[in-house]
């Protein structure tokens, strides 16, 4: 990455005229809830801005679609600790855990490179999921059932690996179906059964309602919750945290259902989201920036919605990849989709979603291991970001607008990293090189670290992918390898290359928003 000198606060990026106007989406939630939270956040770090470019005079006042400006003053969110995490699809059950090695000592150091996570088992099958047996009048559909050993399974893995879980029960069990409330009596016997045990574990009730075939009410959903919520503090070891309604996409369906239930009921609303059909995606639209843009307004509204009814609750989004139906084969599982992936994390931090849940650890076209249990390129693009990335979000203006091009985001850095350290998410959607002015004077004088992914020969359909020009892959077939910067004097610019993505960690600052 090239160097020239400079200061200030922020960062221009010199698009060559590529960037197109940037619109806001944040005036529309601000229409349905005027004092939402995300909106007075975004606010306020626009002033923080403002306040820090006051007599500045080499700083342009009225800012040009190109320019990217770093509040370094205040974080402008927080996410967990836990904020990348997985899921494995509930169907995985019926086909005894097919493609899953829980005791593979590779499957456990891929998972424990993740740590800290969350695991979420669920998805549609969850919803014809039997534990042992149950007699309640369920859906025409083929039932299985998860047997105990089955269960003992997954819990030993996520306590191997050191993760959380949360699990998906059956909400169609129902007397009857399907107009009657939820027959508690299989969850209660999971429940019972898990205490005996004593697994630590979350729950969720039911998978994307708004796409049953016949309709439960949202309003009828939240009286299960209710059930789920006396049932769990029966029992004395279980966690004790309920998420849902894991809508599809209905906001309709969110926000009747959140409104039903007293706050305290949920401990995180989650929702679903995929950018399309992965029967029918096509290679360009993974970094058509009009398509990563149509994320934005998603995260916006369900975090604006939870956060002015149901405001002690988190925001997580529960399930997500590139296309649904399980990706988009020979793009899912490829270099190019690291696009999609990339972005979404750093929308929905800047937003403040706590969580964010990728389908599936291992399962589908769409998943960070393939059908042999190998990495692909997403699962090495988390495992940077989990060794990068750290909790506190810091805020670039423009990072909710559409038409980004070159779409940047922030984040503390992560210890080993001193406080004060900065690292960027750069993702690149041209097929030109863009230049990156920094402006910062504390930015351009540190010292910075690169971890540059690209696909191997340019080829954007490739399973493997290179960190700064060499391959990435496991050691002797089962270890994790060091993954190397590429040591970058400092300077106040660099260049991007075209149609990639990476990190780049400014260790030597001390900024405020990240040393208190």
């Amino acid at each position: 990455m090239a160097v020239v000198p400079s200061s200030f606060l922020s960062l221009l990026v010199l698009c060559g005229g590529l960037c197109y106007a940037a619109v806001s989406p944040l005036n529309q939630i601000q229409e349905s809830y005027p004092d939402s939270a995300v909106v007075t956040r975004v606010r306020q770090a626009e002033t923080r801005i403002e306040q820090q470019l006051q007599g500045k005079s080499s700083v342009k006042r009225k800012l040009a679609l190109d320019q990217i400006l770093l509040d370094v003053v205040a974080p402008i969110s927080e996410v967990d600790p836990q904020f990348l995490s997985v899921t494995i699809d509930s169907g995985d059950i019926s086909r005894n855990w097919s493609g899953i090695t829980f005791t593979a000592q590779r499957i456990i150091n891929m998972a424990q490179g993740l740590t800290p996570a969350m695991l979420r088992v669920g998805g549609t099958s969850g919803d014809f999921l039997i534990f042992n047996s149950s007699t309640a009048e369920t859906v025409q559909q083929s039932n299985f059932t998860m047997t105990p050993q089955q269960w003992d399974e997954v819990n030993k893995f996520v306590e191997t690996v050191g993760w959380d879980f949360v699990f998906g029960l059956n909400a169609l069990l129902r007397t009857p179906y399907p107009n009657g409330s939820w027959d508690s009596d299989n969850g209660r016997m999971l429940l019972s059964y898990s205490t005996s045990k004593n697994y630590t574990v979350q729950w969720e009730l039911g998978n994307e309602p708004d796409m049953w075939g016949t309709p439960i009410p949202a309003e009828d959903h939240a009286k299960d919750f209710l059930t789920l919520r006396d049932l769990v503090a029966e029992e004395k070891t279980l966690g004790k945290m309920l998420i849902g309604p894991d809508v599809a996409y209905n906001r309709d369906y969110f926000t009747e259902f959140i409104q039903s239930l007293p706050e305290g009921v949920l401990s995180a609303t989650t929702y679903h989201q995929y950018y399309g059909n992965g029967n029918t995606a096509k290679l360009a639209q993974c970094y058509d920036v009009n398509l990563l843009d149509s994320y934005i307004h998603d995260a916006i509204d369900f975090q604006g919605t939870t956060e002015a009814l149901q405001p002690q609750a988190n925001v997580w989004l529960g399930e997500t990849s590139s296309f649904y139906d399980g990706g988009a084969p020979h793009l899912s599982d490829t270099y190019v989709a690291g696009f999609m992936w990339l972005d979404k994390l750093g929308v929905a931090a800047v937003v403040g979603h706590k969580r964010v849940f990728r389908q599936d650890f291992i399962g589908g076209s769409y998943s960070l291991l393939d059908g042999d249990q190998n990495p692909l390129p997403d699962y090495w693009l988390s495992l940077l970001y989990k060794k990068l990335v750290g909790t506190k979000v810091l805020y670039i203006k423009g990072s909710l607008d559409y038409g980004r091009n070159l779409r940047s985001y922030a984040h503390c850095a992560k210890p080993p990293y001193p406080a004060g350290s900065v690292v960027l998410l750069l993702l690149n959607t041209n097929f030109t090189t863009a230049t990156v002015e920094l402006l910062n004077e504390e930015l351009a004088s540190s010292y910075r670290d690169v971890f540059w992914l690209s696909p191997p020969a340019g080829d954007l359909t490739s399973t493997s992918v290179l960190l700064n020009g060499v391959l990435l892959e496991l050691v002797d077939n089962r270890d994790l390898p060091h993954l190397v910067p590429a040591e970058d004097s400092p300077g106040s610019s660099f260049s991007v290359p075209s149609i990639s993505f990476g990190f780049v960690v400014f260790k030597d600052t001390k900024i405020p928003a990240c040393t208190s």
